[in-house]
């Protein structure tokens, strides 16, 4: 059986059970063996935890798209020369060995 990465990282949010309490996790399939990655919660009922699977699945493929989304927006941009100016350099302030010599004192008392 072949299974798809639900997220851009390949993991996917699933329910394990474990006793009477149904766990919300976090899992990837590594080298035909799968790895435990995030754990969110436990829940007594089978559907509540099911529940928070998917709203944790839409979230984070949310923010996967979004980061692609966004990626790619920038890219297609700096292409057409749209992009963001380069930074300017930070201002340093001159070395006081080339600063100009003065005759006047520093205090300015009047």
């Amino acid at each position: 059986m072949a299974y798809r990465n639900y997220t851009a990282d390949g993991s996917y949010w699933t329910v394990r059970k474990q006793g009477s309490v149904y766990w919300v996790v976090r899992m990837r399939r590594v080298n035909g063996s799968y790895e435990y990655l995030d754990t969110w919660g436990g829940y007594e009922r089978a559907g509540a935890a099911a529940g928070a699977a998917a709203q944790l699945a839409y979230h984070q493929a949310r923010e996967d798209v979004l980061k692609e989304l966004v990626g790619n927006l920038h890219n297609a941009l700096d292409r057409a020369g749209l992009g963001a100016p380069p930074a300017p350099a930070p201002v340093r302030p001159p070395d006081r060995s080339k600063l100009p010599l003065t005759d006047e004192p520093d205090d300015f008392e009047d």
